[in-house]
């Protein structure tokens, strides 16, 4: 069941401006605290405790769970949900996914972005630069998700995007819960976002690739627990 200290955090607030369905409202909030993990992995979701929550029907209710499921956040769990925790093959599967798509988007940013692309992502690795130094891991990993997804946008591939998003969601369910036993972790993805960016700016295919490469093998290599291989070596399983 999920207990009181795992609900949502915040009240259900309803908007003054464009109405928005009672189901997607449910959906968003349970989503945020999901990849926020105020609600913890293996949680298991009533429907009438959380109609009781948001003080709606369960009609909204089921609309909001038939969306994470349909997102892979969640699966049945005989007459509840649960939130998933994933396994280490899940976690193997996701990252192999993400790989591919990263290394694309790295590829074609690099034939299609402008200068302008550049200037934005030199400016959201100060944003993740000065949260560090704020010790503001919730903007840290906004940031981060920020430097990727903006690298995606600017492919103008929408499918690529659409997919790069689910992957990232879905990694936010064990990369920050890692990341927080491993404080100095965290200087070196800003390091490595500036070694992608500079391999960005002279439009180097070669280079930006193997640094996007080398960043994802680090994050891999922090939920294995393991310390970081020496540059120019890939981790491909977990």
């Amino acid at each position: 069941m999920l207990h009181k200290s795992q609900i949502l955090s915040t009240e259900f607030q309803h908007p003054e401006t464009v109405p928005v369905p009672l189901g997607n409202r449910v959906y968003e909030h349970l989503k945020a605290d999901i990849l926020a993990q105020k609600i913890l992995p293996a949680t298991l979701l009533q429907e009438s405790e959380l109609g009781e929550q948001f003080n709606v029907s369960r009609t909204p209710v089921r609309e909001a769970l038939r969306h994470l499921l349909n997102e892979s956040l969640i699966r049945r769990s005989g007459r509840f949900y649960q939130v998933i925790e994933m396994s280490t093959k899940e976690i193997q599967d996701l990252y192999e996914v993400r790989e591919a798509l990263e290394r694309m988007a790295v590829r074609l940013f690099i034939e299609r972005a402008g200068d302008a692309s550049i200037e934005r992502l030199y400016a959201i690795i100060e944003n993740q630069t000065q949260a560090l130094s704020a010790q503001d891991i919730t903007a840290f990993a906004n940031f981060d998700t920020e430097f990727h997804l903006t690298i995606a946008t600017t492919t103008n591939n929408p499918l690529l995007l659409q997919q790069l998003s689910a992957v990232h969601d879905k990694a936010k369910l064990v990369r920050w819960r890692d990341a927080k036993t491993t404080p100095n972790w965290f200087n070196g993805v800003i390091a490595e976002h500036e070694r992608i960016l500079n391999a960005l700016g002279r439009r180097d295919i070669a280079v930006a690739d193997a640094e996007m490469r080398y960043h994802l093998n680090s994050v891999v290599r922090l939920h294995r627990g393991l310390k970081q291989e020496p540059r120019g070596h890939s981790v491909s399983a977990i």
